[in-house]
């Protein structure tokens, strides 16, 4: 049996076709939906570049029109100056760009090797496009349609995240890019307590290297506002926005929805993530024990949303590998129809954008009924069912696997 195997230059021919369509695609979609005109986070990215150029305060400044603060660490600043510098146009269409190939590069990673077996035999051959097609329908998905028309940096970050721990254990500098993440956003924080939970040592000391690699760039460019940033502004959560607004789909959002300010909110709220935390730790552990690396790493994914004090919307963009998990948990358990279903369900309900449908925004979130609430909370309600679901169909793992 002859097999044919495609040569190097084509395929770097079809990856450079597939990248300058995907920027045409970017560049046309922006437009017909207005994008030009909106990207607001992006532009809060561009002003925290343009105050360091301009040697401004950088924790001082505000997003004309918006009254928006930068709320990052320093580095994430310094790595906006290259789209500070660049018009706007060009700035837009770069990072978008870079999201949707972020899109692309979640499912490459998440798919399992036999998932390419279920695709039609005419196009095994032919993976971008069939990536680009996925990439394509993830745009419908709430989350990730939130990070596209905001300029949020999500998707580039759960990408870092992904790629950089799905790699070989002896893969050189492996978590450092973990480290990264955490010094340009401190919401992949946890990511560390799951490196020295399944003891992975080399790659918990490279994520330290990698965080403290960007403070001290940080306080190499900007020491006093550096200074400030991590004694300060870091403990400081209503920088970001209201906690209640029903974008937040985290612990905190939950319970503020419920009881605004009042004093039981944090005591409560810091039980939950820590109860929480540590039954995904335990959770994730067993996965990876199980060289169930993707499913492992998702799962973790889900303490860092339940546990932040704001995880808007947007960061939600783990429901990619996330879904393709809970498919292939699903399929181990009760077989093919059930994760056939599963997967409509689960895509599809993140589609309906359910979040939405209630009253939002100048604290209507504070009088929402009981009905109101289950859309207001669908994010939340549809991640616990994962974790759920994840937790039961582990028992099936190979107890070998486990000790």
């Amino acid at each position: 049996m002859s097999t044919t195997t495609t040569p190097p230059t084509t395929s770097r021919r079809w990856l450079l076709i597939a990248i300058l369509g995907c920027v045409a695609f970017v560049a046309l979609g922006a437009w017909a939906y207005g994008l030009f005109n909106g990207m607001i986070d992006l532009r809060v990215y561009r002003m925290g570049g343009s105050v360091l150029l301009d040697r401004e305060s950088l924790y001082d400044a505000q997003l004309p029109g918006s009254g928006l603060p930068f709320t990052y660490p320093p580095f994430a600043a310094i790595a906006m100056v290259p789209l500070a510098a660049v018009p706007w146009g060009v700035a837009l269409v770069v990072w978008t760009t870079i999201s949707v190939l972020c899109i692309a590069l979640i499912w490459r990673a998440s798919l399992p090797t036999g998932a390419w077996t279920l695709v039609p035999e005419p196009w095994r051959e032919r993976r971008i496009a069939v990536l680009a097609a996925l990439t394509a329908g993830s745009l419908l998905l709430e989350p990730v349609w939130q990070t596209i028309q905001f300029g949020q940096i999500n998707l580039l970050l759960t990408a870092m995240i992904l790629l950089d721990l799905v790699r070989p254990a002896g893969a050189k500098w492996r978590g450092f890019w973990v480290g990264v993440t955490i010094g340009v956003k401190l919401t992949p924080l946890p990511f560390l307590a799951f490196l020295l939970i399944t003891k992975q040592w080399r790659a918990f000391r490279n994520a330290i290297l990698g965080l403290l690699a960007t403070m001290a760039i940080g306080f190499a460019v900007v020491p006093n506002q550096s200074w400030e940033y991590w004694t300060v502004v870091i403990r400081n959560a209503n920088r970001v926005g209201g906690l209640a607004y029903t974008a937040n789909q985290s612990f905190m959002g939950f319970l503020s929805r419920l009881g605004d300010e009042a004093s039981w909110v944090e005591p409560v709220w810091f039980l939950l993530a820590a109860v929480f935390g540590l039954l995904v730790l335990w959770l994730a552990r067993r996965f990876w024990l199980a060289d169930e690396r993707v499913t492992a790493i998702s799962v973790m994914a889900l303490a860092v949303l339940y546990a932040s004090p704001v995880s808007w919307s947007h960061h939600w963009v783990w429901i990619i590998p996330l879904g393709i998990c809970l498919i292939r948990a699903v399929q181990r358990e009760w077989g093919a129809r059930p994760a056939l279903v599963t997967g409509v369900l689960w895509y599809g309900l993140f589609m309906l954008r359910s979040i939405w449908w209630v009253p939002f925004r100048d604290d209507r979130e504070l009088s929402w009924t009981f009905w109101q609430s289950i859309p207001g909370n669908s994010h939340l309600i549809l991640g616990m069912i994962a974790f759920l679901t994840l937790a039961y169909t582990s028992r099936s793992l190979g107890r070998e696997q486990q000790q």
